[in-house]
């Protein structure tokens, strides 16, 4: 889970667009970016929406880009040294020549956990990337480094922030999303999932989808959940009329419905249907191995 939004200009962030975040990825905020000579870090654990919107209105009018990064934890402790961003390596500390800052959004990434209730971020950090990119920090720019750290963390997403290059460095790029009046974000998924009221990143709207279904009471795991769901209509909503009824978020997915999709499409009905596909990629999986 989680969410990383690199924003390329903070002023036309649609705060619609951090609410949902925020209402999917309830557990911890951040932000980081370089600014007069050094990189500034920010993060809380926010009680509600208002704590974000307070705090992002010291840097909404900045003039440079943004790390943003809305934690949904799935580790560890839900606590501020655990919310995002990380700090990699801290000038002049063991001979370190700047300060390096990380955020990470993917399921969990392959570490030891040593520690007792740290996060696998935190983890990963401290027992893998910290030791080599202590030794050679200019290992994060060697294109045989970042394409071997992409094969060992699979489909999970980092952003660094350097301050000696005054520079992003984005690991599986490709996995997230460059997006119009945005910048990047590491998922669409978390944004979409019917908690609160979904965002559609490319139309840059919010929106309700309709209620129907024997899913729509459950939650992206199949937990009865009815309090995620917005039961009060309201007229600045409206429902996507767009939006194939079949794939919404909740209704069952059969093999006929799939049978003859792109991978395109496939990731697509994946995207505006968590639930659907979670529950028939389990009970493939499950029927297929004769599992109960």
């Amino acid at each position: 889970m989680c969410l990383i939004i690199k924003a390329n200009n903070p002023k036309e962030l649609d705060l619609n667009l951090m609410e949902c975040a925020y209402q999917n990825n309830s557990d911890g905020f951040g932000v980081m970016f370089y600014n007069r000579g050094k990189v500034h870090t920010h993060k809380i654990v926010p009680k509600d929406f208002q704590d974000i919107h307070k705090m992002w209105k010291d840097y909404k009018d900045l003039n440079t880009q943004v790390g943003i990064h809305f934690r949904f934890t799935t580790a560890g402790s839900t606590c501020r040294d655990l919310s995002h961003p990380f700090q990699v390596l801290r000038k002049g500390e063991n001979g370190a020549d700047r300060d390096l800052w990380v955020m990470h959004n993917g399921a969990k990434l392959p570490t030891p956990m040593i520690d007792k209730d740290k996060s696998d971020t935190h983890q990963f950090i401290k027992w893998v990337i910290r030791p080599q990119l202590l030794n050679n920090p200019n290992l994060l720019y060697n294109a045989e480094w970042t394409e071997s750290l992409e094969d060992l963390i699979g489909s999970d997403k980092l952003l660094f922030l350097d301050s000696k290059t005054q520079e992003f460095t984005i690991i599986n790029q490709g996995e997230g999303k460059d997006v119009k009046n945005v910048g990047w974000v590491s998922n669409t998924y978390s944004i979409s999932r019917g908690v609160g009221y979904d965002y559609d990143i490319d139309l840059g709207k919010k929106v309700v989808k309709k209620k129907s279904g024997w899913l729509s009471d459950y939650d992206m795991y199949g937990n009865y959940n009815d309090k995620y769901y917005n039961t009060s209509w309201d007229s600045s909503l409206a429902y996507d009329d767009n939006l194939d009824t079949e794939y919404a978020n909740g209704q069952p997915l059969s093999d006929e419905m799939l049978c003859d999709l792109t991978v395109d499409e496939m990731i697509e009905v994946a995207e505006s249907n968590p639930v659907g596909m979670g529950i028939f990629v389990h009970d493939l999986y499950n029927y297929g191995n004769n599992k109960q």
